[in-house]
């Protein structure tokens, strides 16, 4: 009788997100892999990528993730607080770095602009912040700062918190930016009697209030200018591709 033979078959290749990272970049892994990648390690039964898809799952997506605390995140299966905080450490920096991104060098030429350097990272808070960028001229940010977290309406801010941000960095301009907890960016009254407030007080001592954000979810956000509470003093009639964004323009002599 002769023998059987066992002839193992090549297996699928494994790529671990580590293996991924190293071949084709950190920007071509998921969601749940670049997660991976910050738990280092899996648990019994479960691996890495695997911990991470479920921890995605359990909060509702990388939003729910960045708005969970350090014990409710240490308290779930395979993670633990060393774990939990890495995971948060690493958010957090992803965070500061689009709040840095508010001081690119390209001037800002559109509210979609200012959204694009605020949305991801304001979007998913659970309270509100406000920010300023201070411009110049040209748009082009010259400081970028949070002057309030939590409570941001126009009883508790005065201008001057908001101004001091403008002038401390010799700028003619400023662009307000907050963010809307509900995921709701419609303005409330509150908004825009700051608003109405901070332009007051920019114009008496010669800065421009460009625009206001607020922040919602989803990729949606509101802007006061464009929402015709900031006004423009360039004529309606004059529509040029180069008009600076938020323009502020007293008409030229004999214009209609």
């Amino acid at each position: 009788m002769g023998r059987c033979m066992h002839i193992e078959l090549p297996r699928e290749t494994v790529h671990l997100p580590r293996e991924r990272a190293l071949a084709d970049g950190v920007f071509a892994l998921g969601d749940a892999e670049l997660l991976a990648l910050l738990l280092g390690t899996g648990v019994r039964g479960t691996s890495v990528v695997q911990l991470a898809t479920r921890l995605i799952d359990a909060f509702d997506g990388l939003d729910g993730l960045a708005r969970v605390g350090p014990f409710a995140l240490a308290d779930r299966p395979g993670v633990g607080m060393v774990k939990a905080l890495r995971l948060l450490a690493g958010i957090e920096l992803g965070r500061r770095y689009v709040y840095r991104a508010g001081r690119r060098a390209d001037p800002l030429d559109s509210s979609a602009a200012v959204f694009a350097r605020f949305g991801p990272a304001l979007g998913g808070l659970d309270s509100e912040e406000l920010w300023v960028m201070a411009v110049d001229a040209r748009n082009t940010v010259r400081g970028c700062r949070r002057v309030a977290l939590g409570g941001v309406h126009a009883c508790a801010m005065h201008p001057r918190d908001i101004l001091r941000v403008a002038i401390a960095e010799g700028a003619v301009g400023l662009v307000m930016v907050h963010n809307h907890p509900s995921a709701n960016p419609s303005p409330s009254m509150d908004d825009i009697m700051m608003t109405k407030r901070v332009m007051a007080a920019a114009d008496l001592v010669g800065i421009t209030l460009v625009d206001h954000l607020i922040v919602g979810a989803n990729d949606d956000y509101r802007s006061m200018l464009d929402l015709g509470f900031i006004p423009e003093r360039m004529p309606a009639q004059i529509d040029s591709p180069l008009r600076p964004y938020g323009t502020r323009l007293v008409p030229p002599p004999g214009a209609p």
